[in-house]
């Protein structure tokens, strides 16, 4: 598996807000995907969501089933 890349250009605190709005919206869309299916690659998919979004805001942690 290829070690994913998370680049985004922030120049203020707007940015980085809405990055992280963004990143909760995409991560909560997978994850409720996920509750519904019960695949295991979407489960992949949330974690990574969950990492990336934690990179974004250090307070964010999820813990996986």
């Amino acid at each position: 598996m290829k070690t994913p890349y998370l680049v985004l250009r922030i120049e203020d605190e707007a940015d980085l807000k809405y990055e992280i709005q963004k990143k909760q919206d995409e991560f909560l869309d997978v994850y409720s995907l996920y509750l519904r299916s019960r695949v295991s690659w979407i489960r992949d998919e949330v974690k990574l969501k969950a990492y990336e979004l934690h990179l974004l805001d250090p307070s964010f942690s999820f813990q996986a089933d």
